[in-house]
């Protein structure tokens, strides 16, 4: 009778792993809008552009191929994708752990003795010779759910790292086409600054003639020299920032500072995106950006731990079973072999813990409350993040409209008061005025372009662009 309980007991316990305690993930309501609120920007920035998709490569839009190099260089060589590639392996290392608890574990030994035994009344002498082997096992049995609950953590924690590295990937490849942006935009203001520099000297030249001649009083050379130099004096910092560019470009590819002085030493002009930008709504956004993907998953990894920690108020199984063979040898008699076999079952449970499993729930309960909200925080962030951005672009392409046409006129103003000038008819401070405003203006419509580009480099990052290659 009692064999027959034993072995019914056997054969029952594996079916109990059905009952998995703790509750099930399921995904929260996006609840996303249906469009942006500037939708009509994203159409209205692909007219005229015969491509039928945008490139996931989307940096080479710009058509430039020192950022695509250093871009290439970045997601190669970049120590925060190397941490970020090492965090996945680890995460696939726990997840392969957290399985390995619910398989079945067996360890074999061997054991061989010789003794010796004198008897010091007859000098007889008997030796006993020894050897035996043994293998046993032992079955855990998830009957409550506790391994799987742990397997559902690890496999959240894999696919958070794996989203953690996607937006990495991202990120690092926007912060490198930003800061190439911003030192082509510095390298252009720095050309026009220089122009402007010679164009005053040029026109300090006329006034110091005219000075010399007895036709302009030294007012108009001083005015003159002082606008020269106070125009020079917007080098230095320019330059700074260049090499504050070139430098941090090293950073971001994994580099010392000073690697790319002569790559990037040579002036080009600002480049235009001349790529395809993806027409996505809110609902698309919200599904691919990697940093809601790892937030979800880190909710999932919550939940999960919800039913680990409740896992610990019921029993915990195994199923044991051992096997032994030996042979024991006495000098002058024949070898004794023995064989034992056992088989049983463990269960432990604990009585009393003085409160702490249930305020492990409520810790677990507590965490998931929290990756919920930040969850839905994310979201929120991430739609506010594109409209911002597409605000932005908005607001550049007006701007850049408007210098433009400030630009042009300020370039015949200038050229019609250095006539007037020439001619005695305005004062001197009308031709300073007109030079003012045209190198203001240069200035600003440089400035708004580089803005402009990185303003697209930002639009992909925030709208969560899968790159394929490189990760």
């Amino acid at each position: 009778m009692r064999i027959g309980r034993l072995l019914a007991l056997f054969i029952g316990l594996p079916f109990l792993g059905a009952c998995v305690v703790g509750p099930d993930y399921k995904a929260p309501d996006m609840d996303a809008p249906a469009e942006f609120v500037s939708q009509e920007l994203l159409k209205s920035l692909n007219e005229g552009k015969t491509d039928a998709d945008f490139s996931a490569q989307w940096w080479m839009g710009f058509t430039d191929p020192i950022l695509d190099q250093l871009v290439t260089a970045g997601l190669d060589n970049n120590f925060q994708l190397v941490a970020a590639r090492a965090r996945v392996k680890e995460a696939s290392a726990r997840l392969a752990l957290a399985g390995a608890g619910d398989e079945l574990q067996t360890e074999a030994g061997l054991d061989q003795g010789l003794e010796a035994e004198r008897n010091l009344n007859d000098a007889d002498t008997t030796k006993t010779a020894s050897v035996s082997g043994g293998l046993s096992v032992a079955l855990p049995l998830d009957v409550f759910g506790r391994t799987a609950r742990e397997v559902e953590a690890a496999l959240a924690g894999l696919q958070a790292a794996k989203a953690e590295l996607r937006g990495r990937v991202l990120g690092i490849s926007s912060e490198i086409t930003r800061e190439y942006l911003r030192l082509r935009g510095s390298q252009r203001q720095l050309v026009l600054l220089v122009e402007s520099v010679h164009l005053q000297e040029k026109t300090l030249s006329i006034v110091k003639s005219r000075y010399e001649a007895g036709l302009s009083p030294e007012l108009d050379m001083r005015r003159a020299e002082t606008s020269v130099e106070n125009l020079r004096a917007g080098i230095p910092p320019l330059k700074e920032a260049l090499t504050n560019a070139r430098n941090r470009l090293a950073s971001l590819t994994g580099q010392y500072p000073g690697v790319y002085e002569t790559l990037l030493h040579e002036h080009q002009e600002i480049p235009v995106y001349k790529g395809k930008f993806p027409e996505l709504v809110p609902l698309a956004v919200l599904t691919q950006r990697p940093d809601i993907r790892q937030t979800e998953e880190e909710l999932k990894r919550a939940v999960a731990r919800i039913g680990l920690a409740e896992a610990e108020y019921y029993p915990t199984f195994r199923l044991i079973g051992a096997i032994n063979i030996g042979a024991t040898g006495v000098t002058g008699a024949p070898a004794l072999n023995v064989l034992t076999a056992s088989l049983g079952a463990l269960i432990d449970q604990v009585v009393t813990d003085g409160g702490a499993r249930k305020a492990n729930v409520e810790i677990a309960q507590s965490q998931a409350e929290e990756a919920l909200a930040l969850y839905r925080d994310t979201l929120l962030s991430a739609s506010e993040e594109v409209e911002i951005s597409l605000a932005a672009i908005k607001s550049s392409l007006d701007r850049q409209s408007s210098l433009q046409k400030a630009v042009k006129s300020s370039e015949i103003s200038f050229y019609q008061a250095e006539t007037l000038y020439q001619q005695g008819l305005i004062s001197f401070l009308d031709v300073v005025d007109a030079q003012r405003v045209l190198a203001n203006g240069e200035q600003q419509l440089a400035s708004e372009r580089t803005n402009y580009a990185t303003e697209i480099a930002t639009l992909f990052r925030v709208l969560g662009t899968e790159i394929k290659a490189g990760t």
